[in-house]
């Protein structure tokens, strides 16, 4: 075959290369605006992402400092109410003992009472803090930091490592105040108490329904540790 007739034979087929070529290309070059289009916009999903993520920190910050100073406008409202009690109850006495013309006398307010008793504990003078709770108890049995005051004489006797008294005095305030904030607290102090006493099983039980009951308490984390230090596991197998 003559040549000149052969590259005009090759033409149409080299042609066709460079136009499925170019749109090879052409189609290439879509794919990769639309890739790009797709990369800003996870970009800008990821910008949106990270702002709405320090916007729930700072509500989350925010909410904790609400809690926090609303547990202290409880205590303090609980001050309150057993002042407010204790006042009226001192005036009918007062009234009553001045009709009848006994000499009368007065009782420090409970908020007083549970301060300076609480400041004692503070301050690690847990003889002197264990007399003033008590006193408040017998005062107030039913007064508003009554739970605070059993829990505190507990943790009093605890802090001077006396085991078995502070796991009676625990289990006074188990028995009596099953549902305050204080009681996972309790719960795993009883536990080391227990494992000090050598009562190591007991002390699991009561670590692992810390663990289920109060699963968002520190006491929880602190529970699984403890059991993972004494078992090997934080569960029963």
């Amino acid at each position: 075959m003559n040549k000149s007739l052969f590259v005009i034979s090759l033409l149409p087929i080299l042609f066709a290369g460079c136009i499925a070529t170019s749109r090879e290309v052409a189609d290439l070059k879509a794919d990769i605006y639309q890739l790009r289009r797709q990369l800003n916009e996870l970009q800008k999903n990821q910008a949106d992402l990270s702002g709405n993520m320090g916007s729930l920190n700072t509500n989350l910050g925010v909410l904790n400092e609400n809690l926090e100073d609303n547990k202290s406008r409880m205590s303090l409202l609980a001050q309150r109410m057993d002042d407010i009690h204790s006042a009226l109850t001192q005036r009918m006495d007062l009234l009553s003992k001045q009709m009848s013309g006994a000499t009368p006398s007065l009782t420090p307010l409970p908020s007083e009472l549970y301060r300076l008793a609480y400041s004692d504990y503070s301050k690690g003078k847990y003889d002197l803090a264990i007399i003033g709770l008590r006193s408040y108890l017998e005062k107030y049995p039913l007064g508003e930091l009554a739970p605070n005051a059993q829990y505190y004489i507990a943790d009093c006797y605890f802090n001077k490592q006396n085991w078995d008294v502070a796991l009676s005095e625990l289990n006074k305030f188990s028995e009596q105040h099953q549902k305050n904030e204080l009681t996972p607290s309790a719960l795993y102090k009883k536990t080391l108490c227990l494992i000090e006493l050598k009562k190591t099983e007991e002390a699991k039980t009561i670590l692992q329904s810390i663990i289920k009951d109060y699963p968002q308490t520190p006491e929880a984390e602190q529970s699984k540790d403890k059991l993972l230090s004494i078992t090997g596991s934080n569960v029963e197998q």
